[in-house]
């Protein structure tokens, strides 16, 4: 991974490129996928700010912190873009899991499948029988009203209907 370091305000030292390039070197193992990465430290007045952008295969990543002090600025920076890596490379690894289980999401995400399937005309004694013999869910419109209606079996056993007003 290509590493460019630029100063702003100040003049850089080696002892803070290294420090960065050291930060940054901790990247690749999580992924080969990281191209190059650009960090821009900037001094004003009494406040030290690092940012870092990571460019690679699976997206770019962006950090920004700041301190009183230029190294801890950059951990601070490259702690973001670390967590941001880490929660992409798990996302694929989760997506590719190759054993045809649903992906896992973390709490206070929701996942949502969608599924298009074509209305019949039936009436709701035709869905009902459907739904107890096995189908999952039953969208149809009803023959004698020409509403739209969903018919499915709950947890509990029971047989639901919802009509799509409209």
């Amino acid at each position: 991974m290509k590493v460019n370091v630029t100063a702003r305000h100040f003049d850089l030292t080696p002892d803070l490129k290294d420090h960065a390039e050291k930060k940054l070197s901790k990247f690749l193992k999580y992924t080969d996928g990281l191209l190059n990465a650009h960090v821009v430290l900037e001094v004003e007045k009494y406040r030290s700010i690092a940012e870092v952008f990571v460019h690679g295969r699976e997206g770019d990543f962006t950090g920004k912190a700041e301190s009183g002090d230029m190294q801890t600025s950059i951990d601070g920076a490259v702690e973001k873009v670390e967590k941001q890596i880490r929660r992409t490379v798990r996302r694929l690894k989760e997506r590719h899991n190759g054993n045809g289980e649903k992906e896992a999401m973390p709490m206070g995400d929701t996942r949502i499948e969608a599924q298009r399937v074509a209305r019949e005309m039936m009436s709701l004694d035709e869905a009902t029988t459907r739904v107890e013999d096995g189908e999952e869910i039953v969208v149809f419109t009803d023959t004698d009203n020409g509403t739209t209606r969903i018919v499915y079996r709950r947890k509990d056993g029971t047989v639901k209907l919802l009509e799509v007003a409209g």
